[in-house]
Protein backbone atom coordinates (compact mmCIF):
# COMPACT_ATOMS: atom_id res chain seq x y z
CA UNK A 1 0.00 0.00 0.00
CA UNK A 2 1.51 3.32 -1.13
CA UNK A 3 0.55 6.54 0.67
CA UNK A 4 1.17 10.15 -0.39
CA UNK A 5 0.25 13.06 1.92
CA UNK A 6 0.83 16.80 1.80
CA UNK A 7 -0.49 19.74 3.90
CA UNK A 8 -2.65 17.45 6.03
CA UNK A 9 -2.63 18.29 9.76
CA UNK A 10 0.97 18.70 10.87
CA UNK A 11 2.40 17.22 7.63
CA UNK A 12 3.40 20.40 5.79
CA UNK A 13 5.89 18.78 3.39
CA UNK A 14 5.14 15.93 0.94
CA UNK A 15 5.31 12.53 2.66
CA UNK A 16 5.57 9.34 0.60
CA UNK A 17 5.57 5.99 2.40
CA UNK A 18 5.07 2.38 1.38
CA UNK A 19 3.49 -0.12 3.79
CA UNK A 20 3.81 -3.89 3.63
CA UNK A 21 1.07 -6.35 4.50
CA UNK A 22 1.19 -7.30 8.17
CA UNK A 23 2.24 -5.08 11.08
CA UNK A 24 4.15 -1.86 10.33
CA UNK A 25 5.75 0.12 13.19
CA UNK A 26 6.09 3.78 12.16
CA UNK A 27 8.74 5.42 14.35
CA UNK A 28 9.19 9.21 14.36
CA UNK A 29 9.93 12.02 16.85
CA UNK A 30 7.18 13.92 18.62
CA UNK A 31 5.41 16.62 16.54
CA UNK A 32 6.59 14.89 13.34
CA UNK A 33 3.04 14.19 12.08
CA UNK A 34 2.37 10.61 13.23
CA UNK A 35 -1.19 11.43 14.34
CA UNK A 36 -1.78 13.42 11.14
CA UNK A 37 -0.71 10.35 9.14
CA UNK A 38 -3.08 8.16 11.15
CA UNK A 39 -6.05 10.55 10.72
CA UNK A 40 -5.29 10.93 7.01
CA UNK A 41 -5.45 7.16 6.53
CA UNK A 42 -8.67 6.82 8.55
CA UNK A 43 -10.21 9.66 6.51
CA UNK A 44 -10.08 7.28 3.52
CA UNK A 45 -12.57 5.03 5.34
CA UNK A 46 -15.18 7.57 6.54
CA UNK A 47 -16.49 10.99 5.52
CA UNK A 48 -17.06 11.69 9.24
CA UNK A 49 -13.59 13.26 9.14
CA UNK A 50 -14.37 16.53 7.36
CA UNK A 51 -12.04 18.48 5.02
CA UNK A 52 -11.67 21.20 7.69
CA UNK A 53 -10.38 18.48 10.07
CA UNK A 54 -7.66 17.52 7.56
CA UNK A 55 -6.26 20.53 5.69
CA UNK A 56 -3.35 22.36 7.33
CA UNK A 57 -4.68 25.75 8.53
CA UNK A 58 -1.84 27.59 6.76
CA UNK A 59 -2.22 25.75 3.42
CA UNK A 60 -4.43 26.49 0.41
CA UNK A 61 -4.44 22.89 -0.81
CA UNK A 62 -3.59 19.42 0.39
CA UNK A 63 -4.14 15.77 -0.42
CA UNK A 64 -4.22 12.21 0.85
CA UNK A 65 -3.63 9.60 -1.87
CA UNK A 66 -3.60 5.83 -1.35
CA UNK A 67 -2.80 3.13 -3.91
CA UNK A 68 -4.23 -0.16 -2.65
CA UNK A 69 -4.60 -3.40 -4.62
CA UNK A 70 -3.76 -1.51 -7.85
CA UNK A 71 -6.58 0.99 -7.29
CA UNK A 72 -6.27 4.71 -6.58
CA UNK A 73 -8.16 6.42 -3.74
CA UNK A 74 -7.85 10.04 -2.68
CA UNK A 75 -9.10 13.13 -0.85
CA UNK A 76 -7.93 16.36 -2.50
CA UNK A 77 -8.83 19.62 -0.77
CA UNK A 78 -8.55 23.22 -2.01
CA UNK A 79 -9.30 26.51 -0.28
CA UNK A 80 -11.36 28.74 -2.61
CA UNK A 81 -12.53 32.13 -1.33
CA UNK A 82 -12.35 31.03 2.32
CA UNK A 83 -14.33 27.86 1.53
CA UNK A 84 -13.01 24.32 1.24
CA UNK A 85 -13.67 22.38 -1.96
CA UNK A 86 -12.97 18.64 -2.01
CA UNK A 87 -12.84 15.89 -4.62
CA UNK A 88 -12.79 12.42 -3.08
CA UNK A 89 -12.81 8.73 -3.84
CA UNK A 90 -12.88 6.80 -0.56
CA UNK A 91 -12.00 3.17 -0.01
CA UNK A 92 -15.23 2.92 2.00
CA UNK A 93 -17.51 5.30 3.88
CA UNK A 94 -18.54 3.91 7.25
CA UNK A 95 -18.67 5.99 10.45
CA UNK A 96 -17.68 2.88 12.46
CA UNK A 97 -14.15 3.24 11.09
CA UNK A 98 -13.43 5.86 13.79
CA UNK A 99 -14.14 3.25 16.46
CA UNK A 100 -12.90 0.10 14.74
CA UNK A 101 -9.98 1.20 12.55
CA UNK A 102 -8.41 3.93 14.69
CA UNK A 103 -7.16 2.97 18.17
CA UNK A 104 -5.82 6.26 19.54
CA UNK A 105 -6.34 8.79 22.36
CA UNK A 106 -9.27 10.03 20.22
CA UNK A 107 -11.03 6.66 20.34
CA UNK A 108 -14.22 7.12 22.38
CA UNK A 109 -14.11 3.58 23.81
CA UNK A 110 -10.47 3.89 24.91
CA UNK A 111 -11.27 7.17 26.65
CA UNK A 112 -14.19 5.65 28.55
CA UNK A 113 -12.30 2.51 29.60
CA UNK A 114 -9.31 4.60 30.74
CA UNK A 115 -11.78 6.78 32.65
CA UNK A 116 -13.15 3.71 34.45
CA UNK A 117 -16.58 3.60 32.77
CA UNK A 118 -17.81 0.01 32.61
CA UNK A 119 -21.03 0.25 30.55
CA UNK A 120 -20.27 -0.61 26.90
CA UNK A 121 -23.79 -1.18 25.56
CA UNK A 122 -23.42 1.93 23.35
CA UNK A 123 -20.25 0.48 21.83
CA UNK A 124 -21.81 -2.88 20.94
CA UNK A 125 -24.90 -1.10 19.64
CA UNK A 126 -22.87 1.30 17.47
CA UNK A 127 -20.39 -1.21 16.05
CA UNK A 128 -22.95 -3.95 15.38
CA UNK A 129 -25.31 -1.35 13.81
CA UNK A 130 -28.01 -2.90 15.92
CA UNK A 131 -30.04 0.32 15.74
CA UNK A 132 -30.37 -0.18 11.98
CA UNK A 133 -31.66 -3.71 12.57
CA UNK A 134 -34.01 -2.34 15.24
CA UNK A 135 -35.34 0.36 12.90
CA UNK A 136 -35.82 -2.17 10.10
CA UNK A 137 -37.66 -4.41 12.55
CA UNK A 138 -39.90 -1.55 13.70
CA UNK A 139 -40.59 -0.63 10.07
CA UNK A 140 -41.55 -4.20 9.19
CA UNK A 141 -43.78 -4.46 12.28
CA UNK A 142 -45.55 -1.20 11.36
CA UNK A 143 -46.16 -2.48 7.81
CA UNK A 144 -47.37 -5.76 9.26
CA UNK A 145 -49.81 -3.93 11.52
CA UNK A 146 -51.21 -1.93 8.57
CA UNK A 147 -51.48 -5.07 6.44
CA UNK A 148 -53.35 -6.93 9.18
CA UNK A 149 -55.76 -4.03 9.57
CA UNK A 150 -56.32 -3.98 5.80
CA UNK A 151 -56.75 -7.76 5.83
CA UNK A 152 -59.37 -7.55 8.58
CA UNK A 153 -61.16 -4.75 6.73
CA UNK A 154 -61.23 -6.85 3.53
CA UNK A 155 -62.62 -9.83 5.46
CA UNK A 156 -65.40 -7.66 6.86
CA UNK A 157 -66.13 -6.28 3.39
CA UNK A 158 -66.24 -9.82 2.02
CA UNK A 159 -68.72 -10.92 4.69
CA UNK A 160 -70.90 -7.83 4.07
CA UNK A 161 -70.76 -8.33 0.29
CA UNK A 162 -71.78 -12.01 0.55
CA UNK A 163 -74.63 -11.03 2.88
CA UNK A 164 -75.81 -8.27 0.50
CA UNK A 165 -75.65 -10.63 -2.48
CA UNK A 166 -77.87 -13.11 -0.65
CA UNK A 167 -80.32 -10.34 0.27
CA UNK A 168 -80.44 -9.14 -3.37
CA UNK A 169 -81.21 -12.68 -4.56
CA UNK A 170 -84.06 -12.90 -2.03
CA UNK A 171 -85.45 -9.55 -3.22
CA UNK A 172 -85.21 -10.62 -6.87
CA UNK A 173 -87.09 -13.84 -6.09
CA UNK A 174 -89.79 -11.90 -4.25
CA UNK A 175 -90.11 -9.37 -7.10
CA UNK A 176 -90.38 -12.20 -9.63
CA UNK A 177 -93.10 -13.83 -7.56
CA UNK A 178 -95.02 -10.54 -7.20
CA UNK A 179 -94.74 -9.84 -10.92
CA UNK A 180 -96.25 -13.21 -11.74
CA UNK A 181 -99.02 -12.57 -9.25
CA UNK A 182 -99.67 -9.17 -10.77
CA UNK A 183 -99.50 -10.46 -14.35
CA UNK A 184 -102.75 -12.29 -13.96
CA UNK A 185 -104.43 -8.99 -12.91
CA UNK A 186 -102.85 -6.84 -15.62
CA UNK A 187 -104.42 -8.34 -18.73
CA UNK A 188 -106.69 -5.31 -19.12
CA UNK A 189 -104.02 -2.68 -18.31
CA UNK A 190 -103.00 -0.64 -21.29
CA UNK A 191 -99.54 -0.36 -22.76
CA UNK A 192 -99.42 3.28 -21.72
CA UNK A 193 -99.79 2.27 -18.09
CA UNK A 194 -96.75 -0.04 -18.38
CA UNK A 195 -94.70 2.69 -19.98
CA UNK A 196 -95.70 5.17 -17.27
CA UNK A 197 -94.81 2.80 -14.44
CA UNK A 198 -91.49 1.90 -16.04
CA UNK A 199 -90.54 5.56 -16.48
CA UNK A 200 -91.58 6.37 -12.93
CA UNK A 201 -89.46 3.49 -11.66
CA UNK A 202 -86.48 4.69 -13.67
CA UNK A 203 -86.94 8.22 -12.35
CA UNK A 204 -87.04 6.90 -8.79
CA UNK A 205 -83.95 4.82 -9.46
CA UNK A 206 -82.10 7.83 -10.90
CA UNK A 207 -83.10 10.01 -7.94
CA UNK A 208 -81.88 7.32 -5.54
CA UNK A 209 -78.49 7.08 -7.29
CA UNK A 210 -78.12 10.87 -7.36
CA UNK A 211 -78.75 11.09 -3.60
CA UNK A 212 -76.27 8.30 -2.92
CA UNK A 213 -73.58 10.00 -5.03
CA UNK A 214 -74.19 13.33 -3.28
CA UNK A 215 -73.73 11.66 0.08
CA UNK A 216 -70.50 10.09 -1.17
CA UNK A 217 -69.31 13.53 -2.37
CA UNK A 218 -70.04 15.12 1.02
CA UNK A 219 -68.07 12.34 2.72
CA UNK A 220 -65.11 12.84 0.36
CA UNK A 221 -65.19 16.62 0.90
CA UNK A 222 -65.12 16.10 4.67
CA UNK A 223 -62.09 13.79 4.37
CA UNK A 224 -60.38 16.33 2.10
CA UNK A 225 -60.90 19.14 4.62
CA UNK A 226 -59.43 17.05 7.46
CA UNK A 227 -56.48 16.02 5.29
CA UNK A 228 -55.78 19.63 4.26
CA UNK A 229 -55.74 20.69 7.93
CA UNK A 230 -53.35 17.84 8.84
CA UNK A 231 -51.00 18.80 5.98
CA UNK A 232 -50.96 22.45 7.10
CA UNK A 233 -50.15 21.44 10.69
CA UNK A 234 -47.29 19.16 9.60
CA UNK A 235 -45.86 21.71 7.14
CA UNK A 236 -45.46 24.12 10.06
CA UNK A 237 -43.15 21.51 11.62
CA UNK A 238 -40.82 21.25 8.58
CA UNK A 239 -40.00 24.85 7.79
CA UNK A 240 -36.45 25.16 6.32
CA UNK A 241 -35.46 27.61 9.04
CA UNK A 242 -36.17 24.95 11.71
CA UNK A 243 -33.87 22.48 9.95
CA UNK A 244 -31.24 25.23 9.58
CA UNK A 245 -31.37 25.86 13.34
CA UNK A 246 -30.74 22.14 14.05
CA UNK A 247 -27.88 21.95 11.53
CA UNK A 248 -26.26 25.15 12.87
CA UNK A 249 -26.45 23.78 16.42
CA UNK A 250 -24.86 20.49 15.30
CA UNK A 251 -22.06 22.39 13.51
CA UNK A 252 -21.44 24.45 16.67
CA UNK A 253 -21.30 21.28 18.74
CA UNK A 254 -18.89 19.66 16.23
CA UNK A 255 -16.58 22.68 16.50
CA UNK A 256 -16.74 22.54 20.30
CA UNK A 257 -16.17 18.75 20.23
CA UNK A 258 -13.10 19.24 18.09
CA UNK A 259 -11.73 21.81 20.54
CA UNK A 260 -12.56 19.66 23.59
CA UNK A 261 -11.09 16.55 21.94
CA UNK A 262 -7.84 18.42 21.41
CA UNK A 263 -7.77 19.43 25.09
CA UNK A 264 -8.66 15.88 26.14
CA UNK A 265 -5.87 14.42 24.00
CA UNK A 266 -3.34 16.84 25.49
CA UNK A 267 -4.54 15.91 28.99
CA UNK A 268 -4.42 12.19 28.14
CA UNK A 269 -0.86 12.39 26.86
CA UNK A 270 0.15 14.40 29.94
CA UNK A 271 -1.45 11.81 32.25
CA UNK A 272 0.32 8.93 30.51
CA UNK A 273 3.66 10.66 30.69
CA UNK A 274 3.15 11.46 34.39
CA UNK A 275 2.07 7.84 35.07
CA UNK A 276 5.22 6.63 33.37
CA UNK A 277 7.40 9.10 35.32
CA UNK A 278 5.62 8.14 38.57
CA UNK A 279 6.22 4.43 37.91
CA UNK A 280 9.92 5.13 37.31
CA UNK A 281 10.22 7.25 40.49
CA UNK A 282 8.43 4.62 42.58
CA UNK A 283 10.77 1.99 41.17
CA UNK A 284 13.77 4.21 42.01
CA UNK A 285 12.42 4.77 45.54
CA UNK A 286 11.83 1.04 45.94
CA UNK A 287 15.42 0.29 44.84
CA UNK A 288 16.84 3.22 46.93
CA UNK A 289 18.48 4.52 43.77
CA UNK A 290 20.72 7.58 44.17
CA UNK A 291 20.78 8.57 40.47
CA UNK A 292 18.03 10.39 38.51
CA UNK A 293 16.98 8.22 35.56
CA UNK A 294 16.21 11.36 33.50
CA UNK A 295 19.30 13.58 33.86
CA UNK A 296 21.74 11.16 35.52
CA UNK A 297 22.47 13.52 38.43
CA UNK A 298 22.92 12.39 42.04
CA UNK A 299 19.70 12.23 44.15
CA UNK A 300 19.37 11.77 47.87
CA UNK A 301 17.20 8.61 48.21
CA UNK A 302 15.14 10.40 50.88
CA UNK A 303 13.99 12.89 48.24
CA UNK A 304 12.23 10.25 46.12
CA UNK A 305 9.21 10.36 48.48
CA UNK A 306 8.89 14.13 47.96
CA UNK A 307 9.03 13.67 44.20
CA UNK A 308 6.36 10.93 44.39
CA UNK A 309 4.05 13.27 46.31
CA UNK A 310 4.61 16.12 43.85
CA UNK A 311 4.01 13.94 40.78
CA UNK A 312 1.00 12.27 42.44
CA UNK A 313 -0.55 15.68 43.15
CA UNK A 314 0.08 16.86 39.60
CA UNK A 315 -1.30 13.58 38.23
CA UNK A 316 -4.45 13.92 40.35
CA UNK A 317 -5.00 17.46 39.01
CA UNK A 318 -4.51 16.27 35.43
CA UNK A 319 -6.90 13.34 35.96
CA UNK A 320 -9.58 15.65 37.43
CA UNK A 321 -9.16 17.98 34.47
CA UNK A 322 -9.37 15.00 32.09
CA UNK A 323 -12.56 13.72 33.77
CA UNK A 324 -14.11 17.20 33.57
CA UNK A 325 -13.32 17.50 29.85
CA UNK A 326 -14.58 13.99 29.21
CA UNK A 327 -17.90 14.77 30.91
CA UNK A 328 -18.22 17.89 28.80
CA UNK A 329 -17.56 15.82 25.65
CA UNK A 330 -20.13 13.20 26.72
CA UNK A 331 -22.70 15.97 27.29
CA UNK A 332 -21.92 17.50 23.88
CA UNK A 333 -22.27 14.08 22.23
CA UNK A 334 -25.60 13.58 23.99
CA UNK A 335 -26.84 16.95 22.72
CA UNK A 336 -25.57 16.13 19.25
CA UNK A 337 -27.38 12.76 19.24
CA UNK A 338 -30.58 14.48 20.39
CA UNK A 339 -30.30 17.06 17.59
CA UNK A 340 -29.59 14.32 15.04
CA UNK A 341 -32.66 12.47 16.29
CA UNK A 342 -34.75 15.62 15.81
CA UNK A 343 -33.33 16.00 12.30
CA UNK A 344 -34.38 12.40 11.62
CA UNK A 345 -37.88 13.17 12.89
CA UNK A 346 -37.89 16.28 10.66
CA UNK A 347 -37.23 14.08 7.59
CA UNK A 348 -39.91 11.59 8.69
CA UNK A 349 -42.51 14.38 8.93
CA UNK A 350 -41.38 15.65 5.53
CA UNK A 351 -41.97 12.19 4.02
CA UNK A 352 -45.33 11.99 5.79
CA UNK A 353 -46.38 15.34 4.26
CA UNK A 354 -45.46 14.04 0.79
CA UNK A 355 -47.57 10.91 1.41
CA UNK A 356 -50.53 12.99 2.66
CA UNK A 357 -50.32 15.27 -0.38
CA UNK A 358 -50.45 12.24 -2.65
CA UNK A 359 -53.48 10.99 -0.74
CA UNK A 360 -55.06 14.46 -1.05
CA UNK A 361 -54.56 14.35 -4.82
CA UNK A 362 -56.22 10.94 -4.95
CA UNK A 363 -59.18 12.36 -2.99
CA UNK A 364 -59.47 15.32 -5.37
CA UNK A 365 -59.47 12.96 -8.36
CA UNK A 366 -62.15 10.83 -6.72
CA UNK A 367 -64.25 13.95 -5.93
CA UNK A 368 -64.04 15.10 -9.55
CA UNK A 369 -65.12 11.68 -10.74
CA UNK A 370 -68.13 11.64 -8.36
CA UNK A 371 -69.10 15.17 -9.48
CA UNK A 372 -69.04 14.01 -13.10
CA UNK A 373 -71.19 10.98 -12.18
CA UNK A 374 -73.74 13.26 -10.43
CA UNK A 375 -73.81 15.61 -13.42
CA UNK A 376 -74.36 12.70 -15.80
CA UNK A 377 -77.16 11.24 -13.65
CA UNK A 378 -78.88 14.62 -13.36
CA UNK A 379 -78.69 15.04 -17.13
CA UNK A 380 -80.32 11.62 -17.58
CA UNK A 381 -83.03 12.62 -15.12
CA UNK A 382 -83.78 15.90 -16.95
CA UNK A 383 -84.02 14.15 -20.29
CA UNK A 384 -86.35 11.49 -18.87
CA UNK A 385 -88.56 14.06 -17.14
CA UNK A 386 -88.75 16.03 -20.40
CA UNK A 387 -89.80 12.97 -22.38
CA UNK A 388 -92.26 11.96 -19.64
CA UNK A 389 -93.86 15.40 -19.56
CA UNK A 390 -94.31 15.46 -23.36
CA UNK A 391 -96.28 12.22 -23.27
CA UNK A 392 -98.17 12.93 -20.03
CA UNK A 393 -101.31 14.03 -21.92
CA UNK A 394 -101.48 10.63 -23.58
CA UNK A 395 -100.90 8.62 -20.41
CA UNK A 396 -103.66 8.18 -17.89
CA UNK A 397 -103.42 5.89 -14.97
CA UNK A 398 -106.81 5.08 -13.53
CA UNK A 399 -106.93 4.80 -9.75
CA UNK A 400 -104.10 4.55 -7.21
CA UNK A 401 -101.37 1.88 -7.44
CA UNK A 402 -102.41 -1.32 -5.82
CA UNK A 403 -100.53 -2.88 -2.87
CA UNK A 404 -98.61 -5.29 -5.11
CA UNK A 405 -97.20 -2.46 -7.27
CA UNK A 406 -96.18 -0.51 -4.19
CA UNK A 407 -94.43 -3.55 -2.76
CA UNK A 408 -92.57 -4.17 -6.01
CA UNK A 409 -91.44 -0.54 -6.07
CA UNK A 410 -90.25 -0.72 -2.47
CA UNK A 411 -88.28 -3.88 -3.30
CA UNK A 412 -86.76 -2.26 -6.40
CA UNK A 413 -85.63 0.74 -4.36
CA UNK A 414 -84.17 -1.58 -1.74
CA UNK A 415 -82.41 -3.60 -4.43
CA UNK A 416 -80.92 -0.44 -6.00
CA UNK A 417 -79.61 0.67 -2.63
CA UNK A 418 -78.09 -2.75 -1.95
CA UNK A 419 -76.47 -2.87 -5.41
CA UNK A 420 -74.87 0.52 -4.75
CA UNK A 421 -73.55 -0.70 -1.39
CA UNK A 422 -72.24 -3.83 -3.13
CA UNK A 423 -70.46 -1.68 -5.76
CA UNK A 424 -68.62 0.21 -2.98
CA UNK A 425 -67.65 -3.04 -1.23
CA UNK A 426 -66.55 -4.83 -4.39
CA UNK A 427 -67.44 -8.19 -5.88
CA UNK A 428 -66.94 -10.97 -3.28
CA UNK A 429 -64.76 -13.04 -5.64
CA UNK A 430 -62.47 -10.05 -6.30
CA UNK A 431 -62.34 -9.20 -2.57
CA UNK A 432 -61.47 -12.81 -1.77
CA UNK A 433 -58.49 -12.64 -4.18
CA UNK A 434 -57.33 -9.46 -2.44
CA UNK A 435 -57.65 -11.21 0.94
CA UNK A 436 -55.41 -14.05 -0.28
CA UNK A 437 -52.86 -11.55 -1.60
CA UNK A 438 -52.82 -9.74 1.77
CA UNK A 439 -52.38 -13.07 3.59
CA UNK A 440 -49.37 -13.84 1.40
CA UNK A 441 -47.86 -10.40 2.09
CA UNK A 442 -48.49 -10.85 5.83
CA UNK A 443 -46.76 -14.25 5.79
CA UNK A 444 -43.69 -12.78 4.03
CA UNK A 445 -43.48 -9.84 6.44
CA UNK A 446 -43.83 -12.14 9.46
CA UNK A 447 -40.83 -14.11 8.14
CA UNK A 448 -38.87 -10.86 7.72
CA UNK A 449 -39.77 -9.79 11.26
CA UNK A 450 -38.67 -13.17 12.65
CA UNK A 451 -35.37 -13.06 10.72
CA UNK A 452 -34.67 -9.51 11.95
CA UNK A 453 -35.43 -10.56 15.53
CA UNK A 454 -32.96 -13.46 15.22
CA UNK A 455 -30.32 -11.12 13.72
CA UNK A 456 -30.98 -8.61 16.51
CA UNK A 457 -30.33 -11.22 19.21
CA UNK A 458 -27.33 -12.61 17.33
CA UNK A 459 -25.63 -9.22 17.08
CA UNK A 460 -26.19 -8.59 20.78
CA UNK A 461 -24.62 -11.88 21.86
CA UNK A 462 -21.83 -12.63 19.39
CA UNK A 463 -19.49 -9.87 20.62
CA UNK A 464 -19.98 -10.83 24.28
CA UNK A 465 -19.04 -14.47 23.68
CA UNK A 466 -16.10 -13.66 21.41
CA UNK A 467 -14.78 -11.02 23.85
CA UNK A 468 -14.76 -13.43 26.83
CA UNK A 469 -12.86 -16.01 24.79
CA UNK A 470 -10.28 -13.61 23.35
CA UNK A 471 -9.86 -11.47 26.48
CA UNK A 472 -8.98 -14.26 28.86
CA UNK A 473 -6.59 -15.82 26.35
CA UNK A 474 -4.70 -12.59 25.60
CA UNK A 475 -4.65 -11.28 29.18
CA UNK A 476 -3.07 -14.54 30.27
CA UNK A 477 -0.51 -14.39 27.45
CA UNK A 478 0.44 -10.82 28.46
CA UNK A 479 0.88 -11.95 32.10
CA UNK A 480 -1.98 -9.78 33.35
CA UNK A 481 -3.47 -11.66 36.27
CA UNK A 482 -7.02 -10.78 35.17
CA UNK A 483 -10.23 -12.37 33.93
CA UNK A 484 -12.78 -10.28 32.00
CA UNK A 485 -16.28 -10.72 30.62
CA UNK A 486 -19.33 -8.73 29.49
CA UNK A 487 -22.44 -9.15 31.66
CA UNK A 488 -26.00 -9.54 30.24
CA UNK A 489 -26.42 -5.82 31.04
CA UNK A 490 -23.42 -5.04 28.79
CA UNK A 491 -21.16 -4.02 31.63
CA UNK A 492 -17.44 -4.82 31.45
CA UNK A 493 -16.41 -6.72 34.59
CA UNK A 494 -12.87 -7.67 35.63
CA UNK A 495 -11.69 -10.12 38.30
CA UNK A 496 -8.29 -10.79 39.81
CA UNK A 497 -7.93 -14.02 41.76
CA UNK A 498 -11.73 -14.32 41.83
CA UNK A 499 -12.27 -10.79 43.24
CA UNK A 500 -14.13 -8.17 41.21
CA UNK A 501 -12.13 -5.00 40.54
CA UNK A 502 -13.10 -1.43 39.72
CA UNK A 503 -11.66 -0.51 36.29
CA UNK A 504 -10.11 2.59 37.84
CA UNK A 505 -7.91 0.38 40.01
CA UNK A 506 -6.31 -1.25 36.95
CA UNK A 507 -3.11 0.05 35.40
CA UNK A 508 -3.35 2.11 32.21
CA UNK A 509 -1.72 -0.81 30.34
CA UNK A 510 -4.42 -3.20 31.56
CA UNK A 511 -7.24 -0.80 30.67
CA UNK A 512 -5.72 -0.09 27.25
CA UNK A 513 -5.50 -3.84 26.59
CA UNK A 514 -9.17 -4.36 27.54
CA UNK A 515 -10.25 -1.55 25.18
CA UNK A 516 -8.10 -3.00 22.39
CA UNK A 517 -9.66 -6.45 22.84
CA UNK A 518 -13.16 -4.94 22.65
CA UNK A 519 -12.28 -3.10 19.45
CA UNK A 520 -10.67 -6.14 17.81
CA UNK A 521 -13.60 -8.36 18.85
CA UNK A 522 -16.09 -5.99 17.21
CA UNK A 523 -13.77 -5.70 14.20
CA UNK A 524 -13.79 -9.47 13.72
CA UNK A 525 -17.53 -9.77 14.33
CA UNK A 526 -19.03 -6.88 12.37
CA UNK A 527 -16.59 -4.83 10.33
CA UNK A 528 -14.21 -5.49 7.44
CA UNK A 529 -11.46 -2.86 7.23
CA UNK A 530 -8.39 -2.80 4.92
CA UNK A 531 -6.14 -1.40 7.66
CA UNK A 532 -6.07 -0.98 11.43
CA UNK A 533 -4.17 1.92 13.02
CA UNK A 534 -2.80 2.23 16.56
CA UNK A 535 -1.61 5.78 17.26
CA UNK A 536 0.56 6.33 20.36
CA UNK A 537 -1.64 4.05 22.49
CA UNK A 538 1.03 1.56 23.68
CA UNK A 539 3.32 4.13 25.36
CA UNK A 540 3.06 2.44 28.77
CA UNK A 541 3.79 -1.09 27.45
CA UNK A 542 7.20 -2.64 27.97
CA UNK A 543 8.97 -4.14 24.96
CA UNK A 544 7.97 -7.75 25.73
CA UNK A 545 4.25 -6.95 26.01
CA UNK A 546 4.42 -4.69 22.97
CA UNK A 547 5.90 -7.55 20.96
CA UNK A 548 3.14 -9.89 22.17
CA UNK A 549 0.48 -7.37 21.08
CA UNK A 550 2.18 -6.94 17.71
CA UNK A 551 2.04 -10.71 17.18
CA UNK A 552 -1.62 -10.73 18.23
CA UNK A 553 -2.56 -7.91 15.83
CA UNK A 554 -0.71 -9.53 12.93
CA UNK A 555 -3.41 -10.98 10.67
CA UNK A 556 -6.55 -9.24 11.99
CA UNK A 557 -6.56 -7.30 8.70
CA UNK A 558 -4.24 -6.82 5.71
CA UNK A 559 -2.37 -3.79 7.07
CA UNK A 560 -1.72 -2.85 10.71
CA UNK A 561 0.06 0.46 11.40
CA UNK A 562 1.40 1.27 14.89
CA UNK A 563 2.95 4.72 15.51
CA UNK A 564 5.59 5.22 18.21
CA UNK A 565 7.71 8.14 19.43
CA UNK A 566 11.36 7.64 18.49
CA UNK A 567 14.30 9.89 17.65
CA UNK A 568 14.86 7.81 14.50
CA UNK A 569 12.43 7.90 11.56
CA UNK A 570 11.69 4.51 10.04
CA UNK A 571 9.04 1.92 9.25
CA UNK A 572 9.61 -1.49 10.79
CA UNK A 573 7.84 -4.50 9.28
CA UNK A 574 7.05 -6.77 12.26
CA UNK A 575 6.78 -10.52 11.75
CA UNK A 576 6.73 -13.49 14.08
CA UNK A 577 10.43 -14.30 13.74
CA UNK A 578 12.03 -11.59 11.55
CA UNK A 579 11.99 -7.82 11.07
CA UNK A 580 12.42 -5.85 7.86
CA UNK A 581 13.34 -2.17 8.40
CA UNK A 582 12.83 0.60 5.85
CA UNK A 583 14.19 4.06 6.73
Amino acid sequence: MKVRINNIGGISNPLDIELSKGVNLYNAPNAYGKTSLARALVSMLTSEIKPEDLLNVFADSGYVEVRLNDKEYYRRIRRVKNKLVESAKLIMDDSRALLLSYFSPENKLLNQILGGQENIEWFISATSEIEKIKQLKVGVEEKLKILKEEHEELKNKYKDAVSIQAEIRNIENEIESLKKEKESDRLINSTTQSISVTRQNKLLELNSKIEQKKKELVDLQSKHTKLELEIQQKELMIKPEIKKIFEDQINQINEELQRKSSLRNEAEIGIRLLERVLDEIKEAEKNHSDTCYVCGSHVDPSNWKVRVDVITGELRMRQNSFESIKKEIDELNRKKEELQRKLGEFENVKNEVARLKQKKQELLSRMEMVKEQISDLERQRREMEDRFNKTSDLIRISGPEDAVSKRIQELMNKKNQLEYELSTLGIPASTLNKIKEKEKEIEELEKQAENLQQEYIKRLTVAKEEFTRVANSLLKELDFNLEAEITPNYTLTVKRSGTFLDLKKLSSSERTTLALILVVTALKSYFKTPFFIVDESFMTFDQRRLQKLVEYLNGITDYVIITRSDDNINIVREEAETQVTTS
